[in-house]
């Protein structure tokens, strides 16, 4: 995939472009009669590699122009709007390529244990929620057991707040969670489960009855809320699109439904979906889902320990962490979602998991060919721990890694979460994303909402500044990753960059005054204050001058 500098430069003293010469025709036709598209125009932005003041217009859902502000004139003759907005960082709009909807809503709306520092701080925080909560069922989602030193949470604990209320309360990664004993009760098979550990702690199969248990404690009506709520999130943050990560085990298909009934009553970022489940072609058909993808998981994660690895964990020499598919299974999926016209993709994460799925893919593509498999552009999400023979063989079949840059950010370095559990040398070679893109392997990068939070630019500052001390990205290249590159994610080619013809996804940032406009973005000091979907605002608190 060739990469482009997405943003326009506009050529200072040009002179001011003829809209009906540059553009003859820039009505359309409606059933016999010609309508102008309406248009808007943004003046006075800032644009990264501009030396002046640039400006943009949208006609409909589609960039018409965009140059300098001073050739702009114009373009303001007939717009719909016109918003003047000078020192605004203008971008194309981010793209999350992996995110869970539901789990997020429910993140945002419900009991927060992101950053507790203890497990007494986790239960302070669990106490003062269920004295004022309704919900038929106590959710928790964030905790994270990895430098507390005063023990992690057992069912237990649980117990002995919330009494006979049933409660989940998720690991920071999704992997694992703890249980009461009113939800132990409600779940039939869970005590003989694979993952379950005795002291309400559930992972692997025993995590995945909780949770599809948990999909049928809620109607319609609550998870289109958690949903929605989701969605709105996004859109502040920047982003105009998000990939739907959905699998049996972590929501329902009829979310599909919901997604698509919010989106008509109102502006929010496009949703591409993804159900993770392997010879469900006719669900995928039914529902119109992009791929057989996203979480169907080769394994689990380094914080809960199930993440598959060639040698065992530094901090638990009697796990290697655990497999759920072969190399034979990832070959099947992979020629039979290519041969139905679909996307397939796997959650990949430990370099055993990693060494099987390229396995798979090497068999595939003897089965089809590699001009097939690059065709249908299939896809892999995290691929933390790649060796570089295994990036080449996915470079030669245009299989996009769907990579989170929050992860190192929180869980790299030499003292993190990821050295505590494969030790330092292992750690030191995790998430190459500059080796990534060196060997030309597609890059989109996501959040993994609600694991880390909508933050497109500090991805961004992760990924050019990995915290093992090496080389990154270029500011060009994860920009590209963020937004071109999670739109090609999802096999669409004409969005993601600020130029004439592309779709009108946009996003617009307030920075300090008299700062370096992409710095200060990068360093976290952007605000999004207006969000554009398909030519409409998604997210706005900006004015219109006409």
């Amino acid at each position: 995939m060739g990469q482009r500098l997405l943003l326009a430069r506009p050529a200072a003293g040009r002179a001011r472009p003829d809209p009906a010469r540059r553009h003859p025709d820039r009505s359309r036709c409606l059933r016999g009669a010609r309508v102008t598209a309406p248009r808007a125009l943004y003046r006075a932005v800032t644009l990264v590699g501009a030396a002046h003041p640039g400006a943009l217009a949208v006609e409909g859902d589609r960039i018409a122009w965009v140059g300098a502000d001073a050739d702009a004139d114009a373009w303001a003759d007939g717009a719909t709007e016109v918003h003047h907005l000078p020192g605004v960082l203008l971008t194309p709009g981010f793209v999350d390529a992996h995110v869970h909807l539901g789990m997020t809503g429910q993140a945002l709306r419900g009991l927060d244990l992101s950053g507790a520092r203890s497990r007494v701080e986790v239960l302070e925080r669990f106490a003062a929620h269920v004295a004022t909560s309704t919900e038929t069922v106590v959710h928790g989602q964030g905790w994270d057991d990895t430098d507390w030193s005063d023990g992690t949470l057992t069912g237990a604990d649980l117990d002995r707040v919330a009494g006979e209320r049933a409660t989940y309360l998720a690991r920071v990664d999704g992997h694992s969670a703890v249980v009461s004993a009113a939800m132990v009760a409600q779940v039939s098979g869970l005590r003989d489960a694979d993952g379950w550990g005795g002291d309400g702690r559930v992972e692997r199969h025993a995590h995945h009855l909780v949770r599809r248990h948990l999909a049928t404690t809620t109607g319609p009506a609550h998870r289109e809320a958690m949903i929605g709520a989701a969605l709105r999130s996004a859109a502040a943050a920047g982003i105009v699109s998000v990939h739907e990560n959905a699998a049996p085990d972590i929501s329902p298909l009829d979310d599909v439904t919901l997604v698509r009934g919010l989106r008509e009553a109102e502006v929010l970022p496009e949703v591409v979906t993804y159900w993770g489940a392997r010879g469900a072609y006719d669900e995928a058909r039914a529902y119109g889902v992009a791929g057989l993808a996203g979480d169907l998981n080769l394994d689990g994660s380094l914080g809960s320990r199930t993440a598959a690895l060639h040698a065992p964990y530094d901090d638990n020499p009697s796990s290697s962490g655990h497999l759920y598919l072969d190399a034979d299974e990832v070959a099947e999926h992979v020629v039979g979602c290519t041969r139905a016209g679909l996307q397939a993709g796997f959650h990949v994460i430990g370099d055993r998991a990693s060494t099987v799925f390229v396995e798979g893919l090497r068999s595939a593509r003897d089965v089809l060919g590699t001009d097939t498999i690059r065709a249908a552009r299939h896809r892999v999400e995290h691929l933390e721990m790649p060796s570089g023979a295994e990036l080449e063989l996915m470079a030669q079949l245009g299989v996009t890694a769907s990579v989170q840059p929050s992860f190192d950010a929180a869980w790299g370095g030499r003292t993190g979460m990821y050295a505590a559990r494969v030790g330092r040398a292992r750690a030191q070679r995790m998430n190459p994303f500059a080796a990534m893109q060196a060997i030309g392997v597609p890059l989109a990068l996501g959040s993994d909402a609600p694991v880390t939070a909508f933050a497109p630019w500090g991805a961004i500052e992760a990924a050019m500044h990995p915290r093992n001390g090496g080389t990154g990205l270029t500011l060009a290249q994860a920009l590209h990753a963020h937004t071109a590159g999670g739109w090609h994610a999802a096999r669409v080619d004409d969005a993601g960059v600020l130029e004439a013809g592309a779709a009108a996804h946009l996003a617009f940032w307030e920075v300090p005054e008299d700062a370096d406009a992409i710095e200060a973005a990068v360093g976290g000091h952007a605000r999004c204050v207006r969000t554009v979907v398909g030519g409409r605002a998604a997210f706005d608190t900006t004015s219109t001058d006409a």
